[in-house]
């Protein structure tokens, strides 16, 4: 009985402390860091040349196609929790726009500070979100499916805090996003077309936001 007396209040002791550190090292656990970003990167449009409803060719060009430069929009949310100083775990969401198709990135994350002159100054962070792209957003089509799939996106920037405790945020990255689309179109009562194509988008990213 003595011993579990003398157990119960080491264990209640190394509690409090551990508490209490915690409380002290880390005074804004939860952090929330919103940005807005430009995804760009190049595209290969394929060109047909139709003979008839029924065959198609390449078209002129001598590979049968072109490289097209592309930029989009992305609004992007991580909330998590400090489980370190420098480091914070959470969650990402928020929307990507690839040519016609918006996606919802959902997915685990990481943000790691590991660079700062002094606790006000400017702060060198990484950052590594790694999960699924989701079509819940993405406008139905009786001809055409789309599924997105994973997705893994690494960044570097800088922070810049503010008096009030918050920060200002400029990140570089490069998004890596799977999707498979899917078009049946019925012609005609004899006939349809039927295709699936999968699409490894790579896309070097820009983002500007906000900590709190």
């Amino acid at each position: 009985m003595k011993k579990i007396l003398i157990l119960t209040i080491i264990g209640g002791f190394v509690f409090n402390t551990s508490f209490a550190q915690t409380k002290k090292l880390f005074k804004y656990p939860f952090v929330n860091q919103t940005e807005f970003g430009v995804l760009f990167g190049r595209v290969k449009n394929t060109n047909y040349y139709y003979l008839n409803y029924s065959s198609y060719w390449p078209g002129p060009t001598a590979n049968g196609f072109t490289i097209q430069n592309i930029a989009s929009l992305s609004l992007q949310t991580f909330n998590g929790f400090k489980v370190r100083k420098m480091t914070t775990l959470g969650f990402t969401t928020g929307l990507d726009l690839y040519s016609s198709t918006l996606l919802v990135p959902v997915a685990l994350g990481v943000r790691h500070v590991f660079y700062e002159k002094n606790q006000e100054g400017a702060k060198l962070q990484a950052g590594l979100d790694a999960g699924f792209g989701s079509t819940v957003a993405n406008a139905s089509n009786s001809y055409e499916t789309v599924k997105g799939g994973a997705l893994v996106n690494p960044t570097i920037g800088f922070k810049f805090p503010t008096k009030n405790g918050s920060a200002w945020l400029i990140n570089l990255g490069y998004k890596y996003q799977y999707l498979e689309i899917t078009q049946n179109i019925e012609a005609t009562d004899f006939y349809n077309i039927s295709s699936k194509e999968t699409r490894n988008l790579k896309r070097f990213q820009v983002r500007l936001g906000f900590e709190f």
